[in-house]
């Protein structure tokens, strides 16, 4: 119920009972009134009666009633009745009053007439109880003729009550209507008593601002997190219908970014997902076109799964690289060490003939050799890797290219300088670069055709003759331990590790190596910085 009609009941009713009340109060009093006027005439004209020569048998009384009473209560004369046919009236209150008191007064039904009689008696001269009496009727029959009257105010006073009582609560509630909630402090219309509740919810109000400010925050945050993330994530229900998936996850499942999915089946048919949703968790992999992803779903009370979504194709790339690696590393060291411990066994033994001896030595000397370039080799890489940061300062290009001919010393190589070339390098790293391209050139060429070394203006090239490069071993040629004809790499003393280290330098000096070849003409590999 509106607190305006409840106003305007409450003050009705009220209004409505008190006019009723005010009505009953006023008849009650014009009752009095008009009963104590009756009185009063009625004692004037029990005075005059009493004053007059005239005899009581011989007045007209009209409506009233006279009775005339001797001191023992003998009734001596009545204007209605037979005097003698009437009992003795000593005990009646009226009488007993005026003789006492000289008046008495007494409303009661009459024996003799049978109505409701209004009495006034008072002690004559001569020594008996004079009495008029009126008929009470006469009183009612006035007060029902104001009665009238009285309706029509009542009803009027009620009406107008009425109107007022509408316009009072419209006034009394209308301040409330228009508080301003959202600040309602500073409004001056405010009744007084609704103060503390007005502050009360000013206070909550504040609150919950806060709180839905520090919700909103937070949820940006999160779905700004969930957005960046480079794992997928899944919310799903039990029944299977995606609450929640970041684009990592789409990417990762193989599907474009603006694809909706409602469902988990929608987004992937795999196994593992049929598992999630009737176990609720599961771990495992999956495989996406060309990814690898693992899966780790857990189960998230009240809602259903949470579903992470990893990439580890590269890890498993790299652990297949490392895998390679290590076996590379053991059978390039245990092949020199065969050969050395072999080859020393014979002599130990005494079982080589003089002449031998030295072409044995010389073979141990090479396998240690050998093996001591690939350990550097290997220790360079291992340098470069740990290493976040190397020392660089400004070099002269040429002159290193210049310190790499003289250290290899190969007719077959020539140094090109169509321009001085200086940058903010590693001297050392950049000598094990230009070293490698170059030895490199000389292991792979053929018939000893020309190497040529270039140096420009924006990078050098080692460029020769050789036996080139399919489409296949120019993808892999900078692997470790990667060797495109290993019979040659065995005779020349190759390690697979020189392009590993020139791809490692251009790395360490923000360079692009690229690399042009041509299986059975050539390949030139440049360092561009």
């Amino acid at each position: 119920m509106k607190l305006r009609n409840k106003l305007f009941a409450f003050t009705s009713i009220f209004v409505t009972i008190a006019a009723l009340f005010s009505a009953a109060l006023i008849v009650n009093s014009m009752y009095i009134s008009y009963r104590d006027a009756i009185t009063h005439e009625l004692l004037v004209e029990l005075r005059l009666i009493d004053n007059s020569s005239l005899d009581p048998r011989d007045i007209d009384f009209g409506s009233m009633r006279f009775t005339e009473i001797s001191p023992d209560g003998t009734v001596l004369f009545d204007s209605e009745a037979d005097a003698e046919m009437m009992e003795n009236h000593l005990e009646r209150k009226e009488v007993q009053d005026a003789l006492l008191h000289m008046q008495g007064f007494d409303i009661r039904e009459s024996e003799t007439v049978l109505r409701s009689m209004f009495y006034v008696a008072m002690l004559s001269k001569d020594g008996n109880v004079i009495r008029l009496s009126e008929s009470q009727s006469s009183i009612y029959s006035f007060i029902l003729s104001s009665v009238p009257f009285i309706v029509i105010i009542l009803i009027v006073i009620i009406a107008i009550v009425l109107i007022i009582s509408r316009s009072i609560s419209k006034r009394i509630v209308e301040p409330i209507n228009e508080i301003d909630l959202d600040d309602p402090i500073d409004d001056d219309s405010i009744y007084e008593e609704l103060s503390p509740l007005i502050r009360r919810i000013d206070d909550q109000k504040k609150k919950i601002e806060e709180q839905v400010m520090a919700l909103a925050r937070d949820k940006n945050e999160l779905e700004l997190i969930v957005k960046n993330m480079k794992d997928g994530l899944i919310l799903v229900r039990n029944t299977g219908e995606i609450l929640m998936i970041n684009d990592a996850a789409k990417t990762l499942m193989g599907k474009n970014t603006n694809d909706k999915f409602d469902s988990l089946i929608e987004l992937s048919r795999d196994p593992l997902f049929f598992s999630i949703l009737e176990n609720g968790r599961a771990n495992g992999r999956i495989k996406t076109d060309s990814r690898t992803v693992e899966v780790h779903a857990e189960e998230v009370e009240a809602v259903g799964s949470a579903i992470l979504l990893f990439d580890v194709s590269d890890k498993l790339a790299l652990e297949m690289k490392e895998r390679e690696f290590i076996q590379n590393v053991s059978h390039e060291l245990k092949t020199p060490l065969t050969s050395i411990s072999g080859y020393s066994e014979l002599i130990m033994r005494d079982q080589v003939d003089k002449d031998h001896i030295k072409e044995f030595s010389q073979q141990i000397y090479s396998e240690a050799k050998r093996l001591y370039q690939l350990i550097e080799d290997i220790l360079a890489i291992s340098r470069m890797d740990e290493e976040a940061k190397v020392e660089m300062t400004e070099i002269n290009v040429n002159s290193i290219a210049k310190d790499v001919l003289d250290s290899i010393a190969n007719p077959i190589v020539k140094l090109k300088e169509n321009a001085e070339l200086k940058i903010n390098g590693n001297s050392t790293l950049i000598f094990e670069a230009i070293y490698n391209l170059v030895d490199n050139s000389i292991k792979y060429n053929r018939d000893d055709n020309e190497i040529d070394l270039i140096i420009d203006s924006d990078g050098f090239c080692v460029k020769d003759n050789g036996i080139g490069l399919s489409v296949y071993d120019r993808e892999r040629v900078f692997d470790r331990f990667y060797r495109v004809d290993k019979s040659r790499s065995r005779s020349t003393g190759g390690t697979g590790l020189g392009l590993s280290i020139v791809k490692s330098v251009a790395e360490k000096h923000n360079a692009k190596i690229e690399i042009n070849s041509t299986l059975g003409v050539g390949t030139s590999i440049s360092m561009k910085f």
